[in-house]
């Protein structure tokens, strides 16, 4: 007798990486702490003893091309995904510097269809993992009696980080950063993308 699964409704994750990351990233890693030179208190938000830049990345100048190119990723992705066309990416983004012991809370972007993370320094695999829990977690009754997990029955799912490497996910989809446990910063890119109608006129 054969048993034949059929996945429904799932959740995912897209990755792309850079083929000029080495001199993209050397220029967007300046700028970060550039920034931080200028404001040292960052933003309070999720990040556990790290710092955060205003989420207004994309109105800066220096940021212009990283901007552009998370765009034309989550363009690619609406395209594939059937959106209607002629739609409005309209981009938020804030800089992270996460040294040793600095993490992530878990949570989720409301508002938005897209939000992601770009890799621009890190000291893998000592740096910590994005990792995303599983939404229906929340409704299961039981948990599974299971010696090993499987993409069914878990309940997290960790990706790998790498200079150069961009995720995106649904804005729904809860998130969390494990702690930095190397002896280097982790300085990253996060941002949250919300598809509009064009302005006609």
């Amino acid at each position: 007798m054969e048993i034949v699964p059929q996945f429904i409704f799932p959740s995912a994750v897209w990755a792309t990486l850079f083929d000029d990351r080495e001199s993209f990233n050397a220029s967007l890693l300046d700028q970060i702490y550039r920034l931080r030179d200028q404001d040292p208190n960052g933003v309070a938000n999720t990040n556990v003893r790290g710092w955060q830049s205003p989420n207004n990345l994309q109105s800066l100048e220096e940021f212009q091309e990283f901007s552009l190119r998370v765009v034309q990723v989550c363009q690619r992705i609406g395209e594939s995904q059937n959106f209607m066309p002629n739609l409005s990416f309209n981009l938020q983004a804030w800089a992270n510097i996460n040294p040793p012991g600095a993490s992530n809370k878990i949570h989720f972007h409301a508002n938005c269809h897209f939000s992601g993370i770009y890799y621009i320094s890190l000291k893998a695999p000592e740096c910590g993992s994005i990792f995303f829990r599983d939404p229906r977690v929340a409704s299961r009754m039981l948990t599974y009696p299971i010696a090993k997990p499987t993409e069914f029955t878990t309940e997290e799912v960790r990706m790998k980080p790498e200079e150069g490497r961009m995720y995106v996910f649904p804005g729904w989809l809860e998130h969390g950063v494990e702690e930095n446990r190397s002896d280097q910063d982790r300085v990253s890119i996060a941002f949250n993308v919300l598809c509009g109608m064009r302005d006609s006129g």
